[in-house]
């Protein structure tokens, strides 16, 4: 079509005459095979519909939990709990939970790179060639399974949770739990990022939003509620399951939209 049309000034997008459309050759096929071809792609488009909607509906009941799951401003008992768990959330600095670390003398473990939405990966899956000289691998700081690295010089998603040891840049700041056996780093890791704890980030960190990095002292300084270890590894599942979920629908969303894509160039003939 596009070698009968003309794009004029823009080369985006092309017009075609009438007369020049009703000459042109259009290959089809009988009825009963466009029937066939109509309904496998709105069986496609149907179930491509069907994922979307679902993964938008986990995505606002994912959205409404961190709302509700977690104690409103001046409040120290939260709007929906798990059976069994009654007492107030206790509050304490962050300076009074968390300990920073700089082990260092791991040149044998992986190195590991911080991402917004993975968080520490290993630096040969991230798929980015970043030169670095191996000889200083000795000075880099040893990251444990359950501890956070601090890593961005922008707030939003700079607290990198690790499921993983490795070795990061001594730039970085590690930290972990004063008292693990309290705490439940995966209830921890959506504590940091969630958009009150970026709001409150950014109030005590002046002018970070100017490309300052975030300051482990400053933030120290915040105060935190939190519930006993086991109620935390209660809302941690729960939210790690709908996790689960959003990332099933939307991989199967996506994987029916490139099949659908691939049949659309099979299944038709082109000149």
């Amino acid at each position: 079509m596009k070698l009968n049309g003309d794009s004029g000034a823009r080369s985006d997008r092309f017009s075609i005459k009438d007369s020049v459309l009703i000459e042109m050759p259009i290959p089809y096929p009988g009825s009963k095979e466009q029937l066939k071809i109509g309904e496998y792609l709105t069986q496609l488009d149907n179930l491509i519909t069907l994922h979307q909607r679902k993964l938008l509906k986990l995505k606002n009941i994912k959205k409404s939990m961190l709302e509700k799951m977690f104690p409103k401003n001046g409040e120290t008992i939260p709007e929906i709990r798990f059976k069994g768990f009654t007492n107030p959330w206790e509050q304490r600095k962050a300076s009074e939970l968390f300990v920073a670390t700089a082990d260092k003398g791991y040149p044998e473990l992986p190195v590991l790179s911080a991402t917004q939405d993975r968080g520490m990966i290993k630096r040969d899956d991230n798929n980015i060639n970043i030169f670095h000289d191996k000889k200083n691998e000795e000075g880099y700081k040893r990251v444990l399974p359950g501890q956070f690295v601090i890593h961005l010089r922008s707030f939003q998603g700079g607290f990198a949770h690790s499921a993983i040891e490795g070795i990061t840049s001594p730039a970085y700041t590690v930290f972990g739990f004063k008292e693990q056996e309290n705490h439940n780093d995966i209830f921890w890791k959506y504590i940091f990022a969630s958009k009150e704890f970026i709001r409150r980030l950014e109030n005590v960190t002046y002018g970070i939003r100017d490309g300052r990095s975030i300051s482990y002292d400053e933030f120290l300084t915040m105060s935190f509620l939190y519930p006993k270890a086991r109620e935390q590894k209660h809302i941690a599942g729960y939210l790690s399951t709908l996790d689960h979920l959003i990332t099933l629908h939307q991989r199967k969303a996506e994987k029916l939209q490139n099949i659908k894509k691939s049949l659309l160039e099979k299944m038709f003939v082109s000149e």
